[in-house]
């Protein structure tokens, strides 16, 4: 007995009745897919999230050099053998002159007495200011031969979040310097670094160690920010002299 093509019609054909498959049910279908666009989201966001963090870590950085880091030759070297004195960052940031209150304390600790040619050593520059209004800082710190004014020795990174080495223009200056994280935004007080400066080897005379501080109000701009620097200027934060030949000078 043949059926005709409207009983054919109303029979139903079962998806998969001839492999033997259970059916997939529209709810699977849509979780499935789901499941699959939400591994190509987070794989896209993957690969895209370093790019995201640098671009927001821009539009969030305050149009100033300073708070990434000053420009080099701004440690406040002063002038001599051919070369020009340097500026301290009052040249940058205007409204006070420099060591305008008197309150303001840059200090560097950790420098020798005597060093050891070749030797490393763990220093820690700090600024400090009691005024509340006071809510950012930086720093930029080089080394040079009291004699020469060249270069001497050299700077290593131990805390890269928040400092970093910049090369100077002339005579083989390295400078250390804050970094954009390591302005310390919102602390009140004062702020620290610690780095590492590795003696010249061989020796070249005694060291001078000089230095800037910069106590930022936060405002986004480089006005009213206050800068120091060891008085009388142009003095030193530090000097180290070379150690007598069999003396030992124990690393800090």
């Amino acid at each position: 007995m043949f059926q005709s093509p409207a009983t054919k019609a109303s029979v139903p054909q079962r998806e998969g009745a001839e492999s033997g498959k259970a059916p997939h049910s529209l709810r699977e279908r849509i979780r499935e897919g789901a499941s699959q666009l939400r591994d190509r989201v987070r794989l896209r966001l993957a690969r895209i999230a370093p790019g995201v963090a640098v671009l927001l870590l821009t539009l969030a950085t305050p149009a100033s050099s300073s708070s990434t880091a000053p420009q080099p030759g701004s440690a406040g070297v002063p002038r001599g053998n051919g070369f020009e004195a340097e500026p301290d960052c009052t040249s940058c940031h205007t409204g006070f002159p420099l060591n305008s209150d008197g309150r303001g304390i840059l200090k560097l600790d950790g420098v020798p007495k005597h060093y050891a040619p070749g030797q490393r050593y763990t220093l820690t520059l700090s600024l400090s200011h009691p005024d509340e209004e006071r809510r950012r800082w930086g720093f930029q710190l080089t080394a040079v031969s009291a004699k020469t004014l060249a270069g001497a020795g050299a700077f290593v990174v131990t805390d890269e979040p928040n400092t970093q080495l910049i090369r100077g223009p002339v005579g083989n200056r390295e400078y250390m310097s804050h970094s954009y994280f390591g302005t310390g935004v919102g602390e009140a007080g004062g702020c620290s670094w610690t780095f590492d400066w590795v003696a010249p080897q061989p020796a070249v005379g005694r060291i001078a160690f000089y230095g800037v501080g910069n106590a930022a109000n936060l405002d986004g701009s480089k006005e009213g920010d206050r800068i120091y620097t060891p008085a009388p200027v142009p003095k030193p934060l530090a000097v180290s002299a070379p150690a007598k030949p069999g003396a030992k000078e124990a690393s800090r």
